[in-house]
């Protein structure tokens, strides 16, 4: 059956846990809408008869593995004139998920897409984390080859905000120590089992939660959220920064020895960088 117009997409947020989490224009896009599109039907049915939302006939199979097929079949659906609600198996669509690409699919083909708001493990972890909220850096799921995570992670380093890393429970252990050896001592929060009945936010330095945790089997996959680095600038003069420059440039250039002192001192590197550069003119003319 097609209909008249052009439909569109609604991308709807659902439960992180507790199927009570929804909003009520949440329920009644799916009521409304022609089709769903769903990680796993399985788990988007059990939401779906918990609220009493009749989706007969409505559930179609879209994630990473089938989305090279799915793609199209949807965006024939849409220029068809149904309309289809996107749905995650848990939180906001798209937020660390592949999703984007049937959004940018529909955008490219100015189809509408609306958002349909409500629960985000992100920011219903970084609420009750206790870490600092005024700035913070969203990973996602690091890389598995542990070469790749640790370049991530060092790449992180001098960022002047809290990070947010999602991780399954089995390499939890492994990247602790890995945090504690590329960012330093910092106050850390894993938040587990959000919105369930066992919730349960584990907090403390990153050196106290290695100790703690490392006999202890946790499961499942979890919200890590790393306090942004402290300002130290404060503690160290320009000339201690200089004379500090003074020692390692010889050694191993401007660069290098930047990078050095920005992890010995967590000031950013940039900034020591632009007293090497003026060390060296400096240098170059005596």
């Amino acid at each position: 059956m097609k209909k008249n117009n052009i439909g569109s997409i609604s991308v709807i947020s659902t439960p992180i846990g507790n199927l009570e989490d929804i909003t009520i224009r949440a329920i009644r896009t799916l009521k409304e809408v022609d089709f769903i599109a769903c990680e796993d039907t399985r788990i988007t049915l059990k939401l779906c008869n918990k609220h009493e939302i009749n989706c007969k006939g409505k559930l179609i199979s879209y994630h990473e593995h089938n989305s090279k097929n799915m793609i199209p079949y949807i965006m024939n659906r849409i220029k068809d004139g149904f309309n289809i609600g996107v749905v995650t198996d848990a939180g906001t669509p798209l937020i660390s998920d592949p999703g984007y690409k049937l959004i940018k699919a529909a955008l490219d083909d100015s189809i509408i897409v609306k958002s349909i708001p409500g629960p985000s493990a992100v920011t219903a972890a970084l609420s009750i984390s206790g870490i600092s909220t005024d700035q913070f850096m969203f990973v996602g799921f690091l890389p598995k080859k542990a070469s790749l995570r640790q370049r991530k992670l060092s790449s992180l380093n001098n960022h002047e905000s809290s990070i947010i890393i999602f991780e399954n429970a089995r390499r939890l252990n492994k990247l602790l120590l890995e945090l504690y050896e590329l960012l330093g001592n910092r106050n850390i929060s894993i938040v587990r089992e959000i919105t369930k009945v066992y919730e349960e936010n584990i907090r403390g330095k990153l050196s106290d939660t290695i100790n703690l945790l490392k006999d202890k089997n946790i499961k499942g996959e979890l919200v890590i959220l790393i306090e942004k680095p402290e300002t130290n600038k404060d503690n160290y003069t320009d000339e201690e920064i200089l004379a500090m420059l003074k020692v390692n440039i010889p050694k191993i250039g401007v660069s290098r020895a930047s990078k050095k002192i920005s992890k010995i001192t967590s000031i950013k590197s940039d900034y020591i960088y632009k007293l090497a550069i003026t060390l060296n003119k400096a240098t170059s003319k005596i």
